[in-house]
């Protein structure tokens, strides 16, 4: 059997021919499209990932930045003398005084500042006794942020106590309570030579001095060179009636050394 087409015939199956080939190509041309927009949305959105970590690590910059402008901050000394807690918040400040404490001569110097601003003049110098040598003191730079009238430590109780940081403190020689007549008097006999776990060490009226007129974010170098020798503190009376008693203590209601008692 044999088909013939006429030329109508042939223009038509030419023309559904034509029309398949459009239809087949619009799809392709719209999946590549559709391809396109999907990979360009990938690519905004690791755009966008991208800009909000530098966001985040601009902050986080940021911060570091604020943090280091308030550890040098000049803030004007509070004046406060008694405080209830540390508050690591207290900036470095320029205060009339810095104290540096000499490991090797064991001795504290607070110095003032001579006419070029440097701190050269010597206002005060206490001997002391920082720790011993399983407990040595470490050097650095801190700062007064803290004060208490007496603080508990290791067993036992200091007088005007001056933190300067978390670990280390001015005080008194140890007492066995929150009492003036506890002092522990073989303590009392080391300073002026390393013996502490880390503090320094002053007697009564040294360490109230630094308590009583130290402002707040004072600057504290501790250094294990040898400076200024302190003078030596009084020697402790070892008659039974002044035992538990402080020599410089001064304000301890009650005591002997002040109180003229003959033993």
């Amino acid at each position: 059997m044999k088909f013939r087409f006429g030329k109508g015939t042939f223009v038509s199956v030419l023309s559904v021919i034509t029309l398949m080939c459009l239809l087949i190509s619009s799809g392709c041309l719209n999946r590549a499209k559709s391809d396109l927009v999907s990979r360009s949305d990938t690519a905004v959105s690791e755009t966008d990932l991208t800009s909000h970590s530098d966001l985040a690590r601009s902050d986080a910059a940021n911060a570091v930045i604020t943090t280091a402008s308030t550890t040098v901050s000049t803030s004007k000394p509070t004046g406060k003398t008694t405080w209830n807690d540390e508050d690591p918040s207290v900036p470095y400040s320029r205060t009339k005084y810095k104290i540096v404490v000499y490991i090797g001569s064991q001795s504290t110097v607070v110095y003032s500042p001579d006419k070029q601003g440097e701190y050269t003049k010597i206002v005060k110098c206490f001997s002391c006794s920082t720790g011993a040598s399983e407990t040595p003191t470490r050097t650095g730079t801190y700062r007064a942020r803290a004060k208490y009238r007496w603080r508990f430590m290791d067993g036992v109780y200091g007088q005007y106590c001056t933190s300067i940081s978390r670990n280390y403190l001015f005080h008194s020689a140890p007492y066995r309570k929150k009492d003036v007549s506890t002092l522990k008097g073989e303590e009392y006999d080391k300073l002026g030579s390393p013996a502490s776990h880390g503090c320094i060490r002053m007697c009564v009226r040294d360490c109230k001095w630094l308590y009583d007129n130290i402002p707040l974010g004072t600057e504290v170098q501790i250094v294990k060179d040898s400076g200024p020798a302190g003078p030596g503190v009084p020697l402790r009376n070892t008659a039974s009636t002044y035992d538990g008693w402080e020599p410089t203590d001064e304000w301890a209601q009650g005591s002997p050394y002040f109180n003229n008692v003959v033993s």
